[in-house]
């Protein structure tokens, strides 16, 4: 009885009437993707009891008795101007099912604070058959009474409206998040995949940087190749002409030498046969003179000329025979020296060839799988029965063949 006495309705709500609550209304007043205020809500779909006027029947409750009887007052209380209509709140239009009114239910407690708690006495004046002869106040009574049920009823069906309705937005509410956050996971999702084709387009750049790096040096390499081969060729082109110039030089100084041991043969023999014709003629001058000292000294001299001569040619041989020596030494160690670097750079080829097969091959696996898998992706986004395309099946597989 509280909450009813103490309820007023607005302005508009009189004019207008009770207008139902409207969800798309209320979202079209918020902002998109963002669900309204609650509070907001229950402002705009809480309707405005009306202000009912009980001091009518306060004073008539004061003038009667229980039997609907007048009491004995003054006349003055007899001779009162009538009292001014009950307002009645016209038919409401609300968002819920109405309850079904019963008579018998104008004899329920009212209570503000439990309706079934306080008064329980049921109420005289409810039953008809009971009172015969009812009053006018008593009628009053009754219609108050019944107006007031039926303003319960309809606050109980408002405010069981009123739960269905925020238990439908906050149903919208959450079906809103889950689908915002169904968004976001699919933007993750969708940031993820581009993040990992940038990766991959990244490590297809790097593995392409790397074969153009290894295919420029292997030209780098070849061209070195090339240059220290011929070198090597020209190296052994000088190398051959030096030595044939040494052979040259050889032979020339065999030749000397066979002319010098010839000639100093020849002069050794005759030499011997001066010597010996010269003993022959000591020996007869030595008969004839045995006091020639002078001519034996002369031909003491000349013999040890002579000796002299032949010692220097000696040393002069085993000089060049000595060169001889010192430039094979040093023409063998300038040719190992070659050799080996022809050994290096050959055998450092074969690997660089090896690496680099080995990454043209792991680029060309590479490939196959994107390929593979654009192949399937593309699958998925136009399916194909497999008895409706075994031609194009086929293709495929040949292809996958060739590329492998």
């Amino acid at each position: 009885m509280w909450m009813l006495t103490n309820l007023q309705m607005s302005a508009p709500d009189r004019s207008s009437k009770w207008r139902p609550f409207s969800v798309p209304a209320v979202r079209r007043q918020g902002r998109p993707g963002i669900a309204p205020d609650l509070s907001h809500i229950v402002q705009l779909s809480a309707p405005v009891l009306p202000e009912l006027n009980f001091h009518i029947v306060a004073q008539y409750s004061r003038g009667s008795d229980m039997n609907g009887e007048f009491g004995a007052k003054d006349d003055t209380f007899s001779n009162r101007a009538p009292a001014a209509s009950m307002s009645v709140t016209s038919q409401r239009n609300f968002s819920g099912p109405l309850a079904v009114e019963n008579p018998n239910m104008a004899a329920a407690p009212v209570s503000p604070v439990s309706p079934g708690t306080q008064w329980a006495r049921p109420n005289p004046h409810s039953n008809p058959q009971s009172t015969p002869n009812n009053s006018k106040t008593s009628q009053y009574i009754d219609k108050i009474t019944s107006e007031n049920d039926r303003l319960r009823r309809e606050l109980r069906a408002e405010k069981a409206a009123r739960e269905d309705e925020t238990t439908r937005i906050a149903a919208a509410k959450t079906k809103a998040e889950d689908s915002r956050a169904e968004l976001q996971h699919l933007q993750v999702l969708a940031e993820t995949n581009a993040r990992a084709i940038e990766r991959k387009d990244r490590k297809l750049e790097e593995m392409k940087a790397l074969l153009d790096a290894e295919v420029h040096r292997r030209k780098v390499a070849e061209g070195r190749a090339e240059e220290a081969l011929k070198m090597l060729g020209d190296t052994r082109s000088e190398t051959q002409r030096q030595l044939a110039t040494a052979y040259e030089m050889k032979q020339l100084a065999d030749t000397q030498l066979e002319t010098a041991r010839d000639g100093f043969k020849r002069m050794t023999e005759g030499y011997e046969k001066k010597i010996k014709h010269i003993s022959e003629s000591m020996n007869e001058l030595r008969k004839q003179r045995l006091g020639d000292s002078d001519k034996i000294k002369r031909q003491a001299v000349v013999s040890d000329q002579l000796h002299h001569e032949m010692s220097r040619t000696v040393r002069s041989k085993g000089a060049l025979i000595n060169l001889m020596e010192e430039y094979k030494k040093e023409h063998r160690k300038d040719m190992d020296h070659l050799v080996q670097e022809a050994r290096k750079l050959k055998d450092a080829l074969p690997a660089k060839e090896r690496e680099a097969d080995r990454l043209v091959q792991q680029l060309e696996e590479t490939r196959d799988k994107m390929k593979w898998v654009m192949t399937q992706h593309q699958r998925q986004q136009d399916p194909c029965v497999l008895e409706q395309c075994p031609q194009q099946q086929r293709q495929s597989q040949q292809r996958q063949q060739g590329y492998k």
